[in-house]
């Protein structure tokens, strides 16, 4: 009885240790992936102003396989193709498609900070996801929150003002096509390497570009173009598996709440490089949005302190 007493914490410890490994894995991920993003959003939103969008996405796209091909070719992954979950793989390529092409378009059309800001209600679409679909008990603090956080929202695309812009309408729409992916990355099998999901999802997107450049004329690419356009492909192939690795580990109330650290970085880049800020609405409107995503996280994280308890003992009662 006394081994079977002192067996028991060092097991729960050793879960715990792992859990908070991989919740810091996915927290680390996803820091990484933001910066990447908003550092790609900046290069192909200078890249605008030369090309249309449609061209942006397939010549971005098309670099952006080839280096990752590279990478999955001379690391062995591509000789591991996965034989299963291909259907998870196809519902999240077609929410990168949507979320990029609706994204991109709304970004090349209006402040990188406020395109980014909407973005970022992210965390609260896969709050209220959480709860219809995963299961996760969310209670009236946290939908309060949620609520808070979509109004936030509203201050930022100000419809109805004299500033307001229907592109930022656009960046509301991608954010379904973008928890369609995210939630998706949940359900990946284990033995799926990132690489090969970051690799069929770019090169989805990069044939549905593709496929719009047939409708609109070819522009030439200046040298200096091209270098933006190169950079934002090595930076989006990070990007784009590192946020896979970020919503594979952890617990999405874990991880998801750190995409906020990409608004300081927009906010930042938007200001050098064209000299654009928020307005003070917009800038209420993002407080809102971070400081409603930040309690979401905050109330997750005491509730599952407060239920794991509970479970444990359950999985006692069971195992006995």
């Amino acid at each position: 009885m006394q081994d079977s007493v002192a067996e028991t914490p060092m097991q729960d410890t050793g879960s715990d240790d792992a859990g908070s490994r991989e919740n810091l894995r996915g927290i680390l991920a996803m820091l990484a992936a933001m910066f990447l993003f908003v550092t790609n959003d900046t290069l192909i939103k200078l890249a605008s102003e030369a090309l249309p969008t449609p061209q942006i996405i397939f010549v971005r796209g098309a670099i952006a396989v080839v280096l990752v091909a590279l990478v999955a070719w001379t690391t062995g992954v591509l000789r591991r193709w996965p034989r299963r979950g291909w259907r998870i793989i196809g519902w999240r390529s077609v929410g990168e498609i949507g979320s990029t092409l609706l994204y991109l378009t709304a970004l090349f059309h209006m402040p990188i900070a406020n395109a980014t800001a909407i973005l970022q209600a992210m965390p609260l679409v896969m709050t209220v996801l959480s709860a219809l679909v995963l299961g996760e008990i969310v209670r009236w603090r946290r939908w309060l929150a949620v609520v808070g956080g979509f109004f936030g929202m509203l201050l930022v695309v100000q419809p109805g003002s004299a500033g307001f812009d229907v592109y930022a309408l656009v960046a509301v729409a991608s954010l379904a096509f973008a928890s369609v992916r995210d939630l998706s990355s949940r359900y990946l099998p284990p033995e799926v390497p990132s690489l090969i999901v970051a690799l069929v999802a770019m090169f989805s997107v990069t044939v549905v570009g593709g496929a719009w450049t047939l409708t609109v004329p070819w522009t030439p690419i200046p040298g200096v173009v091209l270098a933006y356009l190169a950079g934002a492909a090595a930076l989006l192939s990070g990007a784009f598996y590192f946020v896979t690795e970020a919503m594979r580990h952890g617990e999405v109330s874990v991880v998801t709440p750190f995409r906020y650290s990409i608004i300081l970085t927009a906010i930042a880049l938007g200001y050098l490089v064209w000299g654009q800020l928020p307005n003070l609405l917009a800038m209420a409107g993002i407080a809102l949005i971070v400081g409603s995503g930040l309690y979401v996280f905050y109330r997750e994280r005491r509730v599952h302190a407060s239920t794991r308890p509970v479970i444990e003992a359950a999985r006692k009662s069971v195992n006995q």
